[in-house]
């Protein structure tokens, strides 16, 4: 009897010692990362999109700054990076000059539109190339997710930008932002909202249509430093999570897309040019954008 006990004692201690955690063999920190182009370090205006004259640097431009955070979080011991190219077409981030080690997730429509793939398994946010909201005076390229219909996006009442609208909804999963980098404005709006994230000043904007950038390589040198300070802390950020129900006012610029919205039954039409909805949570809303930027879009 006494010998049953003792091995039933030491099979206990050899289950717990080889479940046991131990240093080395802990789970690697899990990153995504979402990018716009319009943040990017020298993209000012004509490039953006397929057929300007120089959309082919603003692609390089993209590519390397994104290449540059995964340098970073490599760096920082991050096991797996997944890569959300999250403008216009979502088709910008050149795939073979993308760092290896990472997943690249691409194409329009897709249901959480700039954050899809987030999920509860991911550690930390990272926003690359992000952009002033709406309204922002004078913000190089400033808009807010859908430049030429949407004029304001509020959650809960607050006035949002892209950058906000998609730390909500990595909130939504228990994912804090770790980081974001784009002009003075959004560096001001993460770190009054977002907590003292790491922050890279890619351009200073000078207007609608013009910003001051430092060399790409110095921008990029200091987004590889930042990405894997981050990823060091990252025990030290909390997820940006907004109240439920989630309740979206939306305006339009044009007074028509208002009036056809509110021809959904749950939509409400509180200005001649804005509607309201209200939803469950941030998923719920960001599906709804979504369904109005490809059904408006589809070619």
């Amino acid at each position: 009897m006494k010998k049953r006990a003792g091995l039933g004692l030491l099979l206990v201690v050899l289950f717990f010692f080889l479940a046991w955690p131990v240093s080395g063999q802990e789970r690697k920190p899990k990153i995504y990362i979402s990018v716009d182009i319009e943040g990017i370090a020298h993209v000012v205006n004509a490039q953006t999109a397929a057929g300007q004259f120089d959309y082919e640097r603003g692609r390089r431009l993209m590519t390397a700054e994104v290449n540059a955070a995964i340098e970073g979080c490599l760096a920082a011991g991050v096991g797996e990076i997944a890569v959300s190219d999250s403008h216009g077409n979502a088709q910008n981030i050149i795939p073979e000059e993308l760092n290896e080690k990472a997943y690249l997730i691409r194409s329009f429509p897709r249901p959480l539109l700039q954050m899809e793939g987030i999920d509860g398994s991911y550690d930390g946010v990272i926003f690359i190339g992000y952009h002033p909201k709406e309204g922002t005076p004078e913000a190089n390229l400033s808009h807010t997710i859908w430049g030429t219909k949407f004029a304001e996006i509020r959650v809960n009442g607050q006035v949002v930008s892209e950058a906000l609208f998609n730390a909500a909804v990595a909130g939504h999963f228990g994912v804090p932002v770790i980081m974001v980098c784009g002009d003075q404005n959004v560096v001001r709006e993460a770190r009054e909202n977002l907590g003292p994230v790491e922050t890279v000043m890619t351009k200073e904007s000078l207007g609608f249509l013009a910003a001051k950038s430092a060399h790409p390589r110095v921008i990029q040198a200091e987004i590889r430093q930042k990405a894997e300070q981050a990823v060091r802390r990252i025990r030290e950020f909390k997820p940006y999570s907004v109240k439920k129900p989630v309740v979206l006012d939306l305006s339009f610029k044009n007074i028509f897309d208002a009036e056809t919205t509110a021809y959904l039954p749950w939509v409400k039409r509180t200005e001649g040019k804005a509607v309201r909805v209200e939803f469950k949570d941030m998923l719920e809303a960001n599906r709804f954008i979504t369904a109005l930027f490809a059904i408006n879009n589809r070619t």
